[in-house]
């Protein structure tokens, strides 16, 4: 959780690949060793964690505020 830097992404609009239709940003940590760079498509594994662990996770990134 202590990232080198982020992006900031919103996306405008279906053509723009919003998938939710209100405003909202994605925040994507980012790290010195990031070795494929940020390009327009990413992945979250999102299957490979289970919901207690995202709980978890969401309660150290709420920990932080």
């Amino acid at each position: 959780f202590n990232p080198d830097g982020f992006n900031i992404i919103q996306n405008n609009g279906a053509f723009a690949d919003q998938s939710v239709f209100h405003l909202h940003f994605h925040l994507l940590p980012r790290y010195k060793d990031d070795v494929d760079g940020f390009g327009y498509h990413w992945e979250t594994h999102e299957d490979l964690i289970d919901d207690r662990a995202k709980e978890d996770i969401a309660k150290q990134i709420q920990s932080q505020f």
